[in-house]
């Protein structure tokens, strides 16, 4: 709890707990790491605070499969993963072969894959509108 109270005020620490209570119960390691991942993919503290109010789901994540989303995210050259995020906070809750998945999906329908890292830097929320199957 101590590193969400940097971030935030009491009333919004619990308004988190109360959508995401596992939080409580969570490796305070674990919550660390995840908001290093985000401190380390240049999410100023506006942005951190604007993903989690939205995705407290996030800070019960396990940092690993975060950080193979966020080097999957990389491997197809998604450049600026703070807008990505902020974009789209539900994003972070994907796994990184739903990933893969948005990029096949949208290379049969004939983007390349320069117009695939525009489309998910500029609206992330479009992987939710796509059907991957």
């Amino acid at each position: 709890m101590d590193s969400l109270k940097q971030l935030f005020r009491d009333g919004e620490v619990e308004q988190i707990i109360s959508q995401n209570p596992e939080i409580k119960i969570r490796n305070k390691e674990d919550i660390r790491k995840i908001l290093k991942l985000l401190s380390d993919q240049k999410c100023n503290h506006r942005v951190m605070r604007y993903i989690l109010m939205i995705n407290p789901f996030v800070l019960t994540r396990n940092p690993e499969e975060l950080e193979e989303l966020i080097y999957k995210l990389k491997e197809y050259h998604v450049i600026h993963l703070d807008k990505v995020f902020e974009g789209d906070p539900y994003l972070m809750s994907k796994n990184s072969f739903d990933i893969d998945c948005f990029f096949f999906t949208k290379q049969k329908e004939g983007y390349s894959d320069q117009e695939i890292v525009e489309i998910l830097e500029n609206e992330p929320y479009q992987i939710e509108m796509t059907d991957s199957n």
